[in-house]
């Protein structure tokens, strides 16, 4: 029997050149998914309406994300809250700025990075972070490539509402947008003393970043060492602890070049779940998009999402 398969396009991805890079591939996307619909959206309500009139209708089907990592977020939380992420493939089109989702790119049309096979999809593990809003109303989000607070959170605030100088920049080359924004970013951070669990630790500590990962790969260049970032069940959790703004500076070049040594204040390993103990709210991030919320506890949903293979 034949599945359905829908593209959701942002066109606003990328500085608003998602609409051009889209253009430039559109056909031979189509040559890939025989008979799928395009669908472009102005928002991310939007797409969640289309998305909930295409389920009630459908019970097997493949949607893609054309557009950036933000773009696949949304679209991937709007699916496991369905609760039909399982029996629904989900893919990309990388129209954005890093698409780390997709890295290490393994199939690409043009220069645009695609995960569209249909005949390998598989069902993968995803993060899961549960917290309080300002209104201390209970919240949850999903990620696909990691999660952060401290500096890279902050850090991704900052390049999704940027400057002007930034937003120029991230027009012309997201390569060096992404570091300048970074360097910023660190010479105004202040570290914050949490409370946080995780394995058999529960510890009050200055945090200057946390990273909790699915990919090794965190945004443009940087990223952490190479191999298995995580396992069934689990995520990998890098703590950055009682960092100097001269030590974070250090840990982003060498984040640059894939280096991570543990220290005493790079502390590294594997986990099922981490909780941060706070009342007031802090800045976190999901797949470089950033919220607000208290009593943060993050964990595996498994074998959770349906998603598609590469070539």
């Amino acid at each position: 029997m034949h599945k359905p398969v829908f593209v959701f396009v942002n066109p606003y991805c990328h500085g608003g050149e998602g609409w051009k890079r889209w253009k430039a591939i559109r056909d031979e996307v189509g040559k890939r998914l025989p008979g799928a619909t395009e669908i472009i959206t102005e928002s991310v309500s939007e797409m969640a309406n289309r998305v909930g009139e295409i389920l009630a209708t459908i019970h097997q089907g493949t949607f893609v994300s054309a557009g950036g990592d933000g773009s696949m977020h949304q679209l991937a939380n709007v699916l496991l809250r369905s609760g039909r992420a399982s029996n629904i493939g989900l893919g990309a089109v990388g129209l954005g700025s890093s698409n780390d989702f997709l890295k290490p790119f393994q199939a690409c049309i043009g220069k645009v990075p695609v995960r569209i096979n249909v005949v390998k999809d598989t069902l993968q593990d995803v993060g899961e972070v549960s917290y309080q809003d300002s209104f201390r109303t209970p919240q949850q989000k999903y990620f696909l490539i990691n999660a952060s607070i401290g500096v890279t959170a902050e850090g991704n605030r900052r390049f999704n509402h940027p400057g002007f100088f930034i937003k120029w920049l991230k027009k012309r080359s997201t390569d060096a947008a992404i570091p300048l924004t970074a360097l910023s970013t660190i010479l105004t951070h202040r570290n914050r003393r949490l409370r946080i669990r995780y394995n058999d630790v529960d510890s009050d500590m200055q945090v200057s970043n946390i990273h909790l990962l699915r990919s090794r790969f965190v945004s443009g260049n940087l990223r952490y060492p190479q191999g298995p970032q995580s396992e069934a069940g689990l995520l990998c959790l890098h703590i950055c602890r009682s960092m100097s703004k001269w030590q974070l500076i250090q840990t982003l070049i060498q984040l640059g070049k894939g280096n991570f040594k543990p220290s005493e204040y790079r502390l590294s390993t594997l986990t099922d779940r981490l909780e941060i103990l706070c009342s007031n709210p802090l800045v976190f991030e999901c797949d470089g998009e950033t919220a607000e919320g208290s009593m943060l506890k993050f964990s595996v949903k498994n074998q959770a999402i349906k998603l598609l293979g590469t070539d």
